[in-house]
């Protein structure tokens, strides 16, 4: 029997649950798992495979895995692709990285609470603790996001729109993150720049939102 991919996979157990589909994933890779009978006819040149990147000339691989099942864990991978690709950074092809941001796409959709939108005059508070860990929140829409004080730099050090507080501990940060869990609005990884937070990063992004620049 031919192998089929997880695109595949998914096509062959429409109406099923996201959650059960996971877990029949795994299952299928295991060796544990039979497809459905009517499972289709595969050739490399009609299904290129989408779960592997192919690296050429002994660059790595970004290994992306499909057994996750819940939320927790989708954030953990999130997490852990975005490290990666930036410490793998030049040694990876046009092709790894297109699949790793493929990746990092999938989960994004897959993770965040159903509802939530951005928009580019949302207003934000971000909260930053004496280590690494900080809180950024989308106060217009009720919507917490853990990050770090580098990915914060990396995006948004110099954007205007939004409040900033230094925190002498996490205990704040560690309540609000507590009390946005029990809301279902709090999500262990950084949201997607330019989707899932929109503010300007900047001096003509800002300029564009309200005509003020950085002196």
């Amino acid at each position: 029997m031919t192998e089929v991919t997880y695109n595949q996979f998914r096509s062959l157990h429409k109406g099923t649950p996201q959650k059960e589909i996971s877990s029949l994933w795994a299952k299928y890779k295991d060796g544990e798992y039979d497809l459905p009978t009517d499972e289709p006819t595969v050739t490399p040149e009609e299904t290129p495979e989408v779960l592997e990147v192919e690296v050429v000339e002994e660059k790595p691989e970004i290994e992306v895995k499909t057994s996750l099942v819940n939320i927790g864990e989708l954030c953990k991978e999130y997490m852990r692709l975005q490290r990666k690709m930036k410490l793998l950074g030049p040694r990876l092809d046009e092709a790894a990285i297109e699949e790793g941001l493929n990746k990092l796409t999938e989960i994004a959709k897959q993770t965040i609470p159903e509802g939530y939108s951005c928009t580019p005059t949302d207003s934000w508070k971000i909260w930053f603790g004496p280590t690494s860990k900080s809180l950024l929140i989308n106060t217009t829409n009720s919507m917490a996001f853990e990050v770090t004080r580098e990915w914060w730099q990396v995006h948004y050090q110099n954007t205007i729109y939004v409040d900033r507080e230094l925190l002498n501990n996490n205990d704040l940060i560690d309540s609000e993150i507590k009390r946005y869990h029990r809301m279902g609005r709090f999500l262990p990884r950084t949201p997607v720049v330019g989707t899932e937070c929109k503010l300007p990063q900047g001096v003509k992004d800002i300029q564009i939102r309200g005509g003020q620049g950085i002196n």
